[in-house]
């Protein structure tokens, strides 16, 4: 089963699945208030148009990849849900990308011990976020961005081992460099965390085939994400589609765009990166080279019906 905001569903209801999207994310920090930045109202309201012009285009299911510090709000994501029709799955964990060093880590993460935040984690997966009855489908991490892997970062990392361990729950993490992707998962095999359980997010911007090559042969998923950030037609990404595809390992390929969302800290009227361009822009220009609608069933549908079961 899969936990979404609305319930657990069965790998087989979640279609088609896009592995990492943003509804909502906050620029503030972790520990600035959230009290009169948004309403509930005004954000579903705005993101609502979008995600429904996205369903009409075939997708079913929406990972929500904000983590608590960043912006996760369960109630935003069940309203958006219930409004939609959409499954929206949500996620425990941290992010410490880019050069941010720790401003989207909430302080009772940051001086908490690895137990301690596994345990805090746990808890979320077993009696819900935030006292509400929504519970995680992944864990949700980022590190790394700058060729190596802090020591907050490393806590963090081994927090979600020990998470997903416990839960069944994969890893989502955001790692910018293949140097520390390569780090990631030393750390990882010290845990004895199942390769199959952790995702390297974001793989087209190191675009390091033979890195991607080597930790995949190991049995790692790896997600190519970055559709909304990179212009047409997309090389990067069709390269490594293709190179994947030859060496036979789209069994462990995940897709995505990194698009969205309502942006808390920023410029009101600043432009929302479309959920659409994978469906109508990056998916027939694959078509027009020769990828068939096989490979994209296998890694928007099979592949993620795969990956988010925990039972």
């Amino acid at each position: 089963m899969i936990n979404t905001v609305l319930g657990k569903i069965k790998p087989s209801q979640l279609g088609i699945t896009l592995m990492h999207e943003h509804i909502i994310w906050d620029w503030s920090g972790a520990e600035n208030t959230r009290e009169n930045l948004y309403s509930l109202e005004e954000v579903v309201t705005t993101m609502e148009p979008y995600l429904l012009e996205l369903k009409k285009l075939g997708c079913q299911t929406l990972v929500e990849a904000t983590a608590c510090g960043s912006g996760r709000d369960v109630e935003v994501l069940k309203a958006c849900a219930e409004k939609t029709g959409l499954n929206i799955i949500t996620n425990c964990g941290a992010w410490d990308g880019g050069k941010h060093r720790g401003k989207f880590i909430p302080d009772e993460i940051r001086n908490s011990t690895i137990d301690e935040i596994s345990a805090a984690w746990i808890n979320e997966f077993v009696n819900g976020i935030d006292g509400t009855s929504i519970y995680p489908g992944f864990i949700k991490l980022a590190l790394g961005d700058e060729g190596f892997i802090s020591e907050l970062q490393e806590k963090l990392l081994r927090s979600a081992a020990r998470t997903s361990l416990a839960t069944g729950l994969p890893i989502e993490c955001h790692i910018g460099s293949s140097k520390s992707a390569i780090k990631a998962v030393e750390i990882i095999e010290e845990e004895n965390l199942p390769y199959d359980k952790f995702i390297w997010l974001h793989v087209d911007w190191s675009n390091d085939y033979t890195t991607v090559y080597k930790l995949v042969k190991k049995g790692i998923w790896v997600e190519i994400d970055a559709i909304s950030a990179f212009p047409e037609p997309y090389e990067i990404q069709i390269n490594l589609l293709e190179k994947l595809i030859c060496d036979n390992l789209i069994d462990r390929l995940l897709i995505s765009q990194d698009a969205g969302c309502y942006e808390i800290g920023v410029v009101k009227d600043s432009k929302l990166r479309s959920y659409n361009n994978i469906f109508t822009k990056f998916i027939p220009i694959c078509k027009s080279k020769g990828i068939s609608e096989t490979v994209f069933n296998k890694i928007l549908i099979k592949n993620p019906a795969k990956i988010l079961n925990i039972e």
